[in-house]
């Protein structure tokens, strides 16, 4: 059995999650754009932005009624990111203004963090090989 060992088990630890990583860039980076797009198409057109706003944040309230340990922080940001989009309708006036910022810094943020974690994983690679 010890001679039929699968190639994995060689693999150094730092690299052994690779897949995870990339995955996690991919969402950051994805994540951020669909954010900004949702914002932007929200505040420029109401009842639009109000069906936005309602299914972001349903589906938010859904995953934290799951109570499953994986969903709870990304519940919590669909959650905020939906009643934001709720708020960023221009009938609130000054209340609209600030979601709507909210919601552009956090998608930037977003797509800041993922290429941050890009820069990092190649940096970890590069200095592998």
């Amino acid at each position: 059995m010890a001679d039929n060992e699968s190639e994995w088990k060689d693999v150094d630890p730092k690299i052994e999650n690779l897949p995870n990583r990339g995955r996690s860039i991919i969402l950051f980076v994805a994540g951020g754009i669909a954010l900004a797009i949702l914002t932007i198409v929200g505040m420029r057109i109401r009842p639009v932005g109000l069906v936005i706003g309602v299914f972001t944040f349903m589906s938010g309230l859904t995953m934290l009624v799951r109570r499953r340990k994986f969903n709870y922080r990304p519940g919590i940001i669909v959650t905020v990111c939906g009643f934001f989009l709720l708020l960023a309708n221009p009938r609130f006036g000054l209340v609209a203004g600030f979601a709507g910022f909210f919601l552009i810094i956090g998608a930037v943020g977003l797509v800041v963090f993922g290429l941050f974690r890009a820069i990092k994983l190649a940096w970890e690679l590069g200095r592998f090989s």
